[in-house]
């Protein structure tokens, strides 16, 4: 801060400056405090202050950045994790895909060439003659020097000293080993111990003075990309080497040998032509994510990145390695001694003495990964179809979270009070979106999700909402064709092209208008609704319902824990969906609330894609049967004298739970489609039914269901119409789920897939 006092600039210094104890801390937060800044994040720290008292200076607070796990990568005979700090979406998603190509392919192996740090001082003589003598001199005196300089370290050891003479300067290069530190201030202690010694000991026997001298004259390339780094390297030189046979190569990285290196040579001529130093693609990438994570020195990322790589068609199939020339690490000592940077190191068995050739090991691998997954995107056009636009270019003013106010919120949801609403106040708190949700949200930052806020009316009454804001239907299909483009380009595409074909269309339409729908008609089973909005023009849609007291809840977000649902809770849940289904078949719903009929011949050459895709990165030939599903569905006619309505289309224990007095509750319609009733239940069942599950408990439930829809057909068309929805569940949705898979684990699907199964074998021998 500076201040004019009459025509004179004063400086106003930080106070406690230099000082990292709690009362200069306190002083510096005043002072900010004084100036109309007040750090209410940044100064909350997750650490002691004490453990930083050596590595920063006027500390006020900290900053975090999010770390993703990444691994296991195979390396000699081990999987191996380590965390990486990152806010790039899809880096960690990247890094690991190169990993499992690479452990698939038997892992990876590392040969570190050296490790050394160099401090560069420079020296000014009277002339070129003297500048010569000093070079002499301090040839003939290494032992000596090599001495002094060792005496202030008891890691550092001097190898050489390298010259260069400018005219009459001369470059003194000191070349040490540092253990498993990085080395950087050990080497600047013991350099200047060196040069103490030389300036005085040089003069005392030639009678020669020395001008002047500086500790570093830019000849080390600190912190910089050099030709130097290449041929002498400062810090840990290491190449990390795969082969990765083509059938991995197919399968993970979805492209081919051929593919992959037809772009190689011409970007290395480029590259060449534009004076890049080495040939990579972005190391710097995965250096800077596990330098963050595991306390390194951030400046020396652009050196440390320096790297080499280069691919060779072989026998056993394409053979990748990736030098690393100039890795400024350690493992020990500066930022790896705070908790959580040496918690990330001791993942990587990488923490204390003796192992910082490991950590160059494993950094070059997972670089190498990065490297291998990015080229694999750019060379079958992955890369570009994860960031297409999709139209998505004019400008929209957003809701933004400051506008969810009383005045914003209230108009929307008084009607649903008895008395006039007083207060909102928006909660500090966070509630778990759904997948669509979570991939929409990768498009843009507009207000996405669950918003949780409480309510009072002027009685005093409280009330617990949410505000659910739903993504444009263009936005999840803009989601979901990143998320596709990471499994095949080709699958973006059909995504993209079948859009207004699949449940997805309208998505942001249906499941506002449904809530509102269902609770005109009075209908229970749902979380209270309390009002929609719907502004085109702002692409605001949201709902907002009643927020679950969970601790009247028995069951809810059950996909994983079919265990919880008894023949009471089915029974239950069967009713409450046979009356939303019932509420729904009015003719006049499916055009009041934007829903269309599902035709799974519509988008084809899409299932066949995706069932294409789950075979062939099955382990084993079980989802072959897809295939003639999808032929049954399209030849085979299904009963005309079953009637359609709306069905939640995502009936599964994800979006259905039980209250404490066993009353099911019904949510996210985001994705109804007009199609058979039992589309429903027997993706239900097919979550909630235990493995092993016999065929009189399969009939039990779905014959319940019949009587409950007062159908005019006959049960054998019932039965018929059931068998087929649950081939439509595995060719659609399971699929889905599989193909996801590739990118994502979930937990259900093997099981979900194996009832689904066993429930066509049933219905077939009704």
């Amino acid at each position: 801060m500076s201040d004019k006092i009459n025509n004179q600039i004063t400086y106003r210094p930080v106070p406690g400056r230099g000082l990292v104890i709690a009362s200069a801390i306190q002083l510096r937060l005043d002072y900010l405090r004084e100036q109309g800044y007040e750090l209410k994040h940044l100064n909350k720290l997750g650490f002691p202050y004490t453990a930083v008292q050596n590595n920063i200076e006027s500390l006020v607070g900290s900053v975090e950045v999010p770390v993703g796990l990444i691994g296991p990568i195979t390396y000699g005979n081990e999987q191996v994790h380590a965390v990486a700090g990152t806010l790039e979406g899809a880096l960690i998603a990247s890094i690991n895909r190169g990993a499992k190509a690479i452990s698939l392919a038997g892992g990876f192996t590392a040969k570190v060439a050296r490790q050394r740090m160099v401090r560069a001082p420079l020296f000014i003589m009277a002339n070129d003659a003297e500048a010569l003598q000093l070079e002499k001199w301090v040839a003939s005196n290494f032992n000596s020097i090599k001495k002094v300089a060792e005496e202030y370290s008891n890691h550092a050891v001097l190898l050489e000293l390298d010259p260069e003479r400018d005219s009459e300067s001369l470059h003194l290069r000191f070349v040490y080993t540092t253990g498993d530190a990085a080395g950087q201030n050990m080497t600047t202690t013991c350099t200047w111990h060196a040069l103490l010694w030389i300036n005085a000991q040089f003069e005392k026997e030639t009678g020669v003075a020395i001008n002047d001298f500086l500790l570093e004259g830019n000849a080390s390339s600190d912190k910089k990309v050099s030709q130097y780094l290449i041929d002498k390297g400062r810090g840990v030189k290491v190449t990390a080497t795969c082969t990765i046979p083509e059938a991995v190569i197919r399968k993970v990285l979805r492209t081919n040998i051929n593919q992959l290196l037809q772009f190689i040579p011409t970007s290395k001529r480029v590259a060449k032509a534009n004076g890049m130093m080495a040939y990579n693609i972005n190391v710097a990438n995965a250096v800077a994510a596990i330098f963050v994570a595991t306390g390194q020195d951030l400046a020396s990322i652009h050196e440390s990145s320096l790297g080499d790589l280069n691919f060779e068609k072989t026998e056993e199939g394409l053979t990748v390695n990736l030098t690393l020339y100039s890795l400024v690490i350690g493992t020990v000592g500066g930022g790896t001694q705070l908790a959580k940077q040496q918690e990330a190191l001791q993942l990587m068995s990488c923490s204390g003495a003796g192992k910082v050739e490991r950590f160059a090991s494993l950094i070059a691998g997972f670089a190498l990964g990065l490297e291998l997954s990015t080229h694999a995107a750019l060379a079958s056009g992955e890369f570009a179809k994860a960031h297409e636009k999709l139209g998505r270019n004019k400008p929209v003013d957003w809701l933004q979270m400051q506008e969810l106010t009383t005045d914003f919120i209230a108009p929307f949801i008084q009607a649903n009070f008895n008395h006039p609403i007083q207060n909102i106040q928006l909660l500090d708190r966070q509630v778990e979106n759904g997948v669509l949700t979570h991939i929409s949200k990768k498009v843009n930052r507009k207000i996405m999700g669950f918003t949780a806020f409480d309510v009072s009316d002027e009685q005093g009454v409280n009330y617990a909402l949410l505000m659910k804001s739903k993504p444009l239907d263009l936005e999840v299909i803009k989601g979901l064709h990143i998320m596709a483009a990471s499994i095949d380009p080709q699958l973006s595409d059909m995504i993209s092209q079948f859009r207004k074909n699949l449940e997805y269309n309208k998505s942001h339409l249906k499941e506002i208008r449904i809530a509102a729908y269902l609770h005109q008609a009075n209908y229970d089973f749902m979380p209270h609704y309390f009002g929609h909005v719907e502004q085109e023009n702002r692409e605001i849609y949201a709902l907002f319902m009643e927020r679950v007291n969970l601790d009247n809840v028995q069951i809810i977000d059950s996909e994983n824990r079919p265990e919880e649902w008894g023949s009471i809770e089915i029974i239950a849940v069967i009713e409450a969906l046979s009356k939303a289904q019932t509420i729904l078949s009015n003719h006049s719903a499916p055009k009041v609330l934007g829903i269309s009929e599902f035709d799974l011949k519509k988008s084809e050459s899409l299932y066949r894609k995706m069932i294409a895709l789950v075979c062939t990165d099955a382990a084993d030939n079980r989802f072959e049967i897809l295939h003639d599903f999808l032929e049954d569905l399209i030849e085979e006619p299904t009963a005309t004298n079953v009637s359609k309505t709306v069905v939640h289309n995502d009936f599964n224990p994800k979006n259905v739970g039980i209250r404490s007095n066993n009353q099911p509750f019904i949510y996210d319609w985001e994705l109804a489609v007009i199609n058979y009733p039992q589309r429903d239940l027997v993706e239900f069942l097919a979550f909630v039914l235990p493995a092993e599950f016999d065929k009189r408990t399969l009939i039990k439930y779905l014959r319940y269901q019949y009587e409950l829809s007062k159908t005019q057909a006959s049960w054998d068309d019932w039965v018929l119409v059931a068998q087929n929805m649950t081939k439509e569940f595995l060719v659609t949705r399971l699929s889905f789920y599989k193909t996801a898979e590739i990118v994502m684990k979930l937990k259900f699907v093997d099981r979900v897939y194996l009832n689904a199964i066993r429930i066509i074998e049933f219905l077939e021998s009704e």
